[in-house]
């Protein structure tokens, strides 16, 4: 197994990048933060582009859950809730993006 390193896996590489920081920042920034959804623009266009690489339901359900966490619609539990959601869902993004650097897919 090896990785080729073409323009394909260096920008799946840096979504990886962006999606592991987002994860970790995700507790220690402010709620109300444009970061993670400049996060959610790159990651749709990186969709769009590269198209069998990710699943469009779990992408937009990552990019609703970034929508409800910067307008604060939510209270205290479902705050939780939704951003447990949300790192399900950037661990799958991960995953698949691993699993295309690495062309298991």
């Amino acid at each position: 197994m090896y990785i080729q390193f073409n323009v394909f896996n260096l920008v799946t590489i840096f979504v990886m990048a962006l999606t592991a920081l987002l994860a970790y920042k995700r507790f220690t920034i402010r709620p109300d933060s444009n970061g993670p959804l400049a996060y959610y623009a790159i990651l749709v266009g990186y969709m769009r582009t590269y198209e069998p690489g990710l699943d469009h339901y779990w992408v937009f359900a990552g990019v609703i859950c970034g929508l409800l966490l910067r307008f604060e619609f939510l209270g205290k539990i479902a705050d939780k809730v939704v951003r447990a959601f949300e790192l399900v869902v950037l661990g799958y993004v991960f995953w698949r993006s691993l699993g295309k650097v690495l062309l298991w897919w």
